[in-house]
């Protein structure tokens, strides 16, 4: 993500970087700058707490199965909706 102007992440662009957010692969300003986005917007806030709650009760279905640890299947599930929805 190339800002110039970090106070003011759109909605849009939140949602589309949540995935990087969640896996921690974003650089130390776009953190800073979708978790001042976080503050300020209670409808991301909400979809990041849904985002949450999604993945951790996952994690509890997916808990008994053998293989991807409940987590990164929660995050692969995610990625592949997020990738049917931008296709």
């Amino acid at each position: 993500m190339s800002r110039t102007d970090v106070d003011h992440v759109t909605c849009r662009e939140f949602v589309e970087i949540l995935t990087d957010y969640l896996e921690g692969a974003l650089d130390a300003g776009e953190r800073a700058e979708i978790e001042r986005h976080i503050v300020i917007c209670r409808g991301c806030s909400n979809y990041l707490e849904q985002v949450h709650s999604t993945i951790d009760l996952l994690g509890r279905i997916g808990a008994d199965q053998p293989g991807e640890a409940p987590t990164g299947a929660s995050l692969a599930i995610f990625r592949a909706w997020k990738a049917e929805r931008s296709a």
